[in-house]
């Protein structure tokens, strides 16, 4: 009996230095323990995992960026997101994505693909469908969708007397039903029902779930832990999202449409299996609707905390009749433009970093051994005031070049990078342009807007969960006195 308490003292004991002695050596003679950083993040993935399952991952690693200025790093400058992320050269080798995030399965869609030879493949397949000539062809999609949805939210403020509408609920109607039609050539009819679609909603239980399935990868003997916290009534939800996904997917197979969609190129390659077809689909609905939604909720929400802003804008759009607001025209308009990349900075649909691998390659000035993680956070870089002059301030003027234009700069404003960069880069960029400027323009143009209440910190209670979830944001658009819905149309 003593000689096993020993054997279990002695294994015990050996346990404890073996971990105090990694502790040591990540903490000093580590490569990486140069770079200053939280202790606890240098020691072990539980700070990693604690940053994600808060929901405040931009804001966490925000506040560790202006405290310090395991194996992977953070970054906050522009250089280093071109050293990592731009397209590699015969003297530039690429920066592999991290097998621990981006590891999705055996059928990774193009958002997951970390061959760089398969994920070329796919973007040459589908890059097609969202070209601008693509989105040309496609723009009365947009306006039909676009005019349907200004038409309902009149409706509903005007019911609703004074109480509004929650811009964060009704905004992903249009984006919805707006990728739907592009890619399967049917919608999800959110916006004509006046509710949420169940696809839609499952959504973040999704979203959730993929968070979850990295932290196991970093901690496999966390599994355990985890289930009990993502409980079984949310997988069999995720379950749900899939079924109907294949459901819609076999739909689209047996119809034959002349008008090209973004699927079209996958079905006409006829080497893509229902599960390839389905993952394809997933990645391009989320990406395309849930990022312009982001976009236009929190320009609404900058727009009614910013009322000269509001009427700079108003002023700008109304310069066109309602049937002029086309993508054409609406390209030309620097201040809704100015609006919408400033509200991609301050509140980047994709907050989080992408994490890379490094190959043996400098960063920002600095050599990053092989097989080390690095990333660059959009929220933490595009907040970053050794880039920004006052970085928390929504200034739509920093991004126009009009000398006439008041607090309008002669010398180009550092860039942001809301669709990332390089080989990687989001392919729905124009499509994205496209639906903002069109939708903002036309909410403005028609409305006069308000938000019912004052919103107060609405971005600071925001939380990340790879998407954003947002409290509720109630405003009331009201037609402009000059003229109702239908004359401004």
């Amino acid at each position: 009996m003593a000689s096993m308490q020993l054997v279990g003292v002695v294994a015990v004991s050996t346990g404890i230095l073996y971990w105090l002695g990694r502790c040591i050596y990540r903490l000093w003679f580590h490569p990486l323990a140069k770079y200053p950083g939280p202790r606890f993040a240098a020691i072990s993935d539980i700070w990693y995992i604690w940053m994600w399952t808060t929901g405040r991952y931009p804001f966490i690693l925000e506040e560790a960026h202006k405290k310090w200025a395991p194996n992977e790093l953070s970054f906050a400058t522009i250089q280093a997101h071109r050293d990592i992320y731009s397209t590699p050269s015969k003297s530039k080798k690429p920066f592999l994505k991290c097998d621990i995030f981006y590891n999705n399965g055996d059928v990774p869609s193009i958002f997951f693909e970390r061959d760089p030879v398969k994920h070329t493949e796919q973007r040459k397949l589908l890059a097609p469908g969202f070209s601008g000539a693509a989105m040309k062809a496609h723009e009365n999609i947009f306006h039909r969708n676009i005019d349907a949805f200004v038409e309902k939210i009149g409706e509903m403020c005007a019911k609703g007397r004074g109480k509004g509408v929650d811009v964060n609920e009704v905004i992903p109607w249009l984006t919805f039903d707006i990728m739907g039609e592009l890619t399967f050539g049917e919608s999800f009819n959110a916006v004509t029902t006046g509710k949420m679609h169940s696809w839609i909603t499952l959504l973040s239980v999704s979203a959730y779930a993929g968070i979850f399935y990295s932290f196991i990868r970093r901690i496999p003997s966390l599994a355990v832990v985890f289930s009990f916290m993502f409980s079984m009534s949310s997988l069999r939800e995720r379950g749900k999202h899939y079924a109907y996904t294949l459901e819609t997917v076999r739909r689209r197979m047996n119809r034959t449409s002349p008008e090209r969609d973004i699927f079209t190129p996958l079905l006409e390659q006829g080497t893509n299996t229902e599960t390839d077809l389905v993952s394809q689909a997933q990645a391009m609905i989320i990406a395309g609707a849930d990022t312009s939604s982001a976009v236009l909720t929190s320009a609404i929400y900058f727009l009614c905390e910013s009322p000269s802003c509001l009427s700079k804008l108003e002023a700008e759009v109304q310069s066109f009749k309602y049937e002029q607001l086309t993508g054409e025209n609406l390209l030309r308009l620097g201040y809704l433009n100015g609006v919408i990349e400033e509200s991609m900075r301050l509140f980047p649909p994709v907050a989080f970093g992408l994490p890379r691998i490094s190959p043996g390659d400098t960063v920002d000035g600095h050599f990053i051994p092989k097989g080390v993680g690095v990333l660059v956070a959009h929220w933490v870089l595009n907040h970053n005031p050794n880039i920004w002059d006052d970085p928390y301030e929504f200034r739509p003027e920093r991004w126009l070049r009009d000398k006439k234009s008041s607090g309008a700069h002669d010398t180009p404003p550092p860039v942001i990078f809301p669709f990332s960069a390089g080989p990687h880069s989001c392919m729905g960029i124009t499509q994205a342009y496209l639906e903002i400027r069109i939708t903002l323009a036309k909410l403005v143009h028609t409305f006069d807007i308000q938000a019912v209440q004052n919103p107060g910190d609405w971005i600071g209670t925001a939380r990340m969960y790879m998407l954003w979830r947002k409290n509720p944001l109630m405003v009331n658009f009201q037609p402009h006195k000059q003229n109702s819905i239908s004359e401004a149309k």
